[in-house]
């Protein structure tokens, strides 16, 4: 049993952004010298990212909270028991939380002053990382989003190499008008530079942010916003030649994340963000082809035409 709280960070950000990426470098930076326990929040019922996780081959503990944020008020009273329940079974160095893209996280210190868990966390930094690519679009569509940025003590600025110079410093100035105490960093897959893996590794320090803001600006959201949320679960296999057509139907949303089986025995993860896809064939086993998808209208109907029996 842990003596003294465990350091606790916070990772955010909006869909697609690289959380799961920063999660995957601090395991494969971090996770042979620490014993690292995940919270991953999913807001549908499949869980993507915990499996991409898996590919770093490093040990972990993770608990999956799907069907919604974690920091929304309706669900945050039944989380807190479960996370202090996490803590006393798997005996983490370190936690991390990664919070749902759609997710407000200003209700972080009402989670970490509860008496389930204030003695068994310290509330080091809170992270956030935006796609820089994509910010100044997705920074007006919700206040999730700037709220995001507002309890963060760094920014990760990522997605750098699709930027010019002169952009990041633009963006950072942005950055900035939400919240001017935050320290930026500009990353490609939210690799964290050396100077700040040691900050973390020594587990050092307390989350300051939240401190600057105005009691108005810590009202968490009470329910998720107004984006639809689809999955897909099938045992179906869909042809290649079928990729390009479900490009085509998946451009307009938000967000797409998932495993498909193809019918020529190979397996392939699909990543979209805001219209930006990619196919990356995938070696380990599939059961079923599956995906998230993020957006407001959603064709579900003819995307499952597309898979075969």
């Amino acid at each position: 049993m842990k003596t003294s709280p465990i350091p606790l960070y916070l990772i955010s950000g909006f869909l697609g952004s690289g959380k799961s990426c920063f999660l995957r470098n601090i395991l494969e930076k971090l996770g042979d010298d620490r014993r690292i326990g995940i919270v991953q929040n999913e807001f549908s019922s499949i869980n993507i990212d915990s499996r991409i996780l898996k590919e770093s081959k490093k040990p972990y503990a993770i608990m999956e909270v799907n069907r919604g944020s974690v920091f929304c008020l309706c669900l945050l009273n039944d989380f807190i028991p479960s996370l202090s329940r996490f803590i006393d079974d798997e005996q983490p160095d370190v936690l991390f939380i990664e919070a749902s893209g759609l997710s407000d996280p200003v209700a972080i210190l009402q989670m970490v002053h509860s008496p389930h868990l204030s003695h068994k966390v310290r509330f080091t930094k809170a992270y956030t990382i935006v796609d820089g690519y994509l910010f100044e679009k997705q920074v007006r569509m919700l206040k999730s989003v700037s709220n995001q940025i507002r309890i963060a003590d760094c920014v990760l600025i990522n997605k750098c190499d699709k930027l010019e110079p002169k952009d990041t410093i633009t963006i950072a100035s942005q950055i900035k008008e939400y919240n001017p105490f935050c320290n930026i960093l500009n990353t490609e897959y939210s690799t964290l530079p050396v100077s700040e893996i040691e900050i973390v590794s020594s587990g050092s320090g307390t989350a300051l942010a939240l401190s600057h803001l105005a009691a108005d600006e810590c009202r968490p959201l009470s329910f998720p916003p107004d984006v639809r949320v689809e999955t897909i679960s099938t045992a179906k296999k869909i042809p290649r030649e079928n990729f390009d057509r479900l490009a085509q139907i998946i451009k307009p949303l938000l967000r797409v994340k998932g495993f498909l089986r193809a019918t020529d025995g190979s397996n392939w993860t699909i990543q979209s963000v805001s219209g930006d896809i990619s196919f990356r064939e995938y070696s380990h086993n599939l059961l079923r082809s599956e995906m998230v998808l993020f957006g407001e209208e959603i064709e579900i109907n003819y995307i499952n035409k597309l898979f075969l029996p």
